[in-house]
């Protein structure tokens, strides 16, 4: 580097200047030349891997992350892109490369939470001092309408209801004849209680429990605040005690402690892509691929709220039950 003077004292200050400023660098743990962005992708990465840990972000919003970086956001730049080359504008096409790579396909909303995660990116570069600026500049996308995911009408969730047994029966050996009416009860007690898909696959037995009120089967839940995605706790009855009551007769483990929709030979929740196998099983086996939806776990949770609303459920107790508030439910349900 050239110390742009001819004066030989003033060059050895300015020299030992930046000899302090390259070794305070590296016991920092930073690179000195040439940190690339993909560099700088997984050091922010691990720096939300820390935020997982304390509590401040859930596991499945940094499994989002990653796959947002890994996917789209690296893959943008060459491999070797160094951050040294980067400049405000550098992201400025990240839209139409998204589309054009999804023929299209990839919702508005989508591409607003990359350009998010982007520029959580280039903020932590910053503070860190890799980066000179704070923000990358993208064109403003408008949201006119926030996307409504796919659901049951009554209709198809009462002919998905009796296909569901017969997915049951026709189960071939007996690791299916364990794992069907598994899923059989946890699409049922999500349908009911309208938890979502975090909350219900790490429930234990300790937070249930069932009672026969005015002839129905209901089921008392206590979800813990670290379980819930807003990080509030809530309590609330809700239909479904009977499949609570059946999983008890068959269930592999039954600690208070153990999950309730746990794996057949460890007490651990059944992992995300287990669930969706059998899901898609589902669907194939009770004709609803043939459907012009995208059907989800989460659409059984859409299918609960909308039932009891009309059921004349009164909304607060909606609200509560699903754990989210009144507005929204005014807003997306209603």
């Amino acid at each position: 580097k050239s110390l742009r003077t001819t004066d030989k004292q003033d060059a050895i200050r300015l020299a030992e200047q930046e000899y302090l400023n390259v070794y305070a660098t590296i016991q920092k743990g930073h690179k000195v030349f040439g940190l690339k962005w993909s560099e700088l992708c997984e050091e922010f990465i691990n720096h939300k891997q820390q935020d997982v840990e304390v509590g401040r972000i859930k596991e499945s919003r940094l499994n989002t992350i990653k796959t947002q970086i890994n996917r789209w956001i690296i893959p943008y730049l060459t491999p070797t892109k160094k951050i040294s080359e980067l400049d405000v504008e550098s992201f400025r096409d990240y839209y139409y490369y998204r589309k054009q790579k999804t023929n299209n396909q990839v919702l508005d909303v989508t591409i607003r939470n990359e350009h998010t995660t982007i520029n959580a990116i280039s903020r932590f570069g910053y503070r860190k001092g890799y980066i000179p600026f704070p923000d990358f500049n993208f064109d403003p996308i408008k949201i006119i309408e926030p996307p409504r995911r796919d659901t049951f009408t009554v209709e198809e969730y009462q002919i998905f209801y009796k296909k569901m047994r017969d997915w049951v029966d026709n189960a071939q050996d007996k690791q299916e004849e364990y794992m069907r009416p598994l899923i059989r009860d946890f699409i049922l007690l999500k349908s009911n209680t309208c938890m979502r898909f975090g909350e219900i696959n790490q429930l234990k037995w300790k937070m249930v429990k069932t009672k026969r009120i005015n002839g129905q089967n209901l089921v008392w839940i206590v979800l813990p605040a670290d379980i819930c995605k807003n990080k509030k706790s809530r309590e609330f009855w809700s239909r479904g005690g009977q499949y609570i009551d059946r999983l008890k007769k068959y269930a592999s483990h039954q600690d208070k402690d153990s999950y309730v929709f746990s794996h057949p030979k460890f007490d651990r929740p059944l992992a995300r892509a287990t669930y969706y196998k059998y899901w898609k099983n589902l669907l194939e086996f009770s004709g609803f691929t043939k459907l012009e939806k995208d059907l989800t776990y989460y659409s059984l949770r859409h299918f609960g709220i909308t039932a009891r609303l009309l059921a004349k459920v009164p909304i607060y107790d909606v609200a509560k039950m699903a754990g989210t508030n009144v507005q929204f439910i005014e807003q997306h349900y209603e």
